[in-house]
């Protein structure tokens, strides 16, 4: 059979019979590789390329020595820059915050946070995320130097998300706090009411 009647069967294959087509598929001749032949010529034929240049080895080592002695030297100097500042900073809150004391009346049946005197005008701005309101009330009369009566003991333990500044005036504190539906705070003199 020639090329030309093998291509006009394969566009045409509708217009041959099943036995015509099974004769030229007989008469093709595939040859069948060789597959260890193939992948030594295949290996011999790229194994030069795999080969590396020694010298472009030792410079990707030194490269990587370099880079992780970079990050060991910034994570130790980040180590040691945390430490100092956390050594540093109860030596600070202990200069510059209000001392508590404690008053006799702190555990009536209403509950009473300890009152603060305020030894030094220095305040810091705060900030409470889902604190009790027992804690940040405590604050407050640190920063303020009020007395905290809490009528209600159950909101005590209320959650909030809360922010001042050094600079902010006890009412727009309490007018904050005030926005939520589940407390209410006044003011009377140096004292602050939670009902």
């Amino acid at each position: 059979m020639k090329n030309k009647d093998r291509i006009r069967m394969l566009l045409h294959p509708e217009q041959y019979t099943d036995e015509q087509l099974d004769q030229m598929l007989d008469k093709t001749n595939v040859p069948v590789p060789d597959v260890e032949e193939e992948w030594l010529q295949f290996k011999a034929k790229h194994q030069h390329h795999r080969r590396q240049n020694p010298t472009m080895r030792w410079a990707a080592i030194i490269v990587t020595v370099a880079a992780l002695s970079g990050i060991t030297y910034a994570a130790i100097l980040h180590f040691w820059n945390t430490n100092d500042v956390k050594e540093e900073t109860p030596a600070a809150a202990t200069q510059s915050k209000p001392t508590v004391l404690e008053t006799e009346d702190q555990e009536s049946a209403y509950g009473v946070a300890p009152a603060v005197e305020v030894n030094d005008t220095i305040r810091q701005d705060q900030q409470f995320n889902n604190v009790e309101l027992q804690k940040i009330m405590q604050q407050l009369s640190k920063d303020y130097g009020v007395k905290v009566v809490f009528k209600n003991e159950s909101t005590r333990t209320l959650r909030f998300y809360l922010k001042w500044e050094a600079n902010d005036s006890i009412q727009d504190i309490l007018n904050r706090i005030n926005h939520f539906e589940k407390v209410h705070l006044t003011l009377s003199e140096e004292t602050i009411t939670i009902e």
